[in-house]
């Protein structure tokens, strides 16, 4: 089966998966956006003025809460998406389809990424007009660190939907290790505040390069080496590949 015959069922399978997402665009969009709405009225009522490094504390939270929506819908969207169709019966038509195992993946964590970015896309736009953000610091570096958190994040939802049986495993996964991993990673405060130990730790959290590339990106602050987390998020989008690709051909194999 040559390259452009495997890409049309590909295809076909994240046009499929963002529909799926549209159909129910409340609870799969909106959903988010007014939860970032809320903890940015909260926060601007309560911190106005309050400035972290030179820049207004809000737009330092701003672009936390961005990457905190974008991570949340990428990993949700493909490790929820998968479990239904365990549930109803229609993963059975992915064991069947012709296209290959790095192929479903990759169409989940493509239609993930666009959730992701249509997403966070929305949200700036609802919050445009109370955030102090001028403008996008560095526009391209925000683009590819946004694609990179989306396939990141989308694979590592494939692999979790893959494993999970029911909705308790994906909401322990989401409430006991992304949350936590998120709210570790520097989205509230600047990890240089932190004392020893903890400082080293948050180096090596996935989660804080992703806050810190997409906060450097667009406010031009950055907690450690932004080029660190561009590097981080890189690899990391290139290493899950594998097992992800593992994974996905073991469980459609049954």
């Amino acid at each position: 089966m040559n390259m452009a015959t495997n890409l049309t069922p590909v295809i076909a399978l994240v046009a499929r998966e963002v529909k799926r997402f549209q159909k129910i665009w409340l609870d799969t969009v909106m959903s988010p956006i007014m939860s970032m709405v809320l903890f940015l009225a909260v926060f601007g009522l309560v911190t106005a003025g309050r400035q972290i490094e030179g820049i207004a504390y809000l737009a330092f939270v701003y672009t936390g809460l961005l990457t905190m929506t974008m991570v949340n819908a990428s990993f949700s969207n493909p490790a929820f998406a998968l479990v239904i169709s365990k549930n109803v019966g229609t993963f059975l038509d992915l064991q069947i389809t012709p296209v290959p195992a790095w192929g479903v993946g990759l169409a989940y964590a493509a239609a993930a990424t666009i959730r992701a970015l249509l997403t966070a896309l929305i949200a700036a736009l609802a919050t445009i007009w109370f955030v102090p953000v001028t403008g996008i610091a560095h526009p391209f570096l925000a683009a590819l660190a946004a694609l990179l958190i989306g396939l990141a994040f989308g694979m590592f939802g494939v692999i979790f939907g893959m494993y999970a049986k029911n909705f308790e495993a994906l909401t322990f996964v989401m409430t006991f290790v992304i949350q936590p991993m998120i709210f570790l990673a520097g989205t509230f405060y600047p990890i240089s505040e932190l004392p020893g130990i903890w400082h080293t730790v948050s180096l090596f959290n996935p989660m804080h390069h992703a806050v810190n590339l997409m906060r450097y990106s667009i406010a031009g602050f950055a907690d450690s080496d932004p080029m660190t987390s561009l590097a981080v998020m890189a690899v990391l989008a290139v290493a899950v590949f594998f097992p992800m690709q593992w994974i996905t051909k073991k469980n459609l194999k049954g």
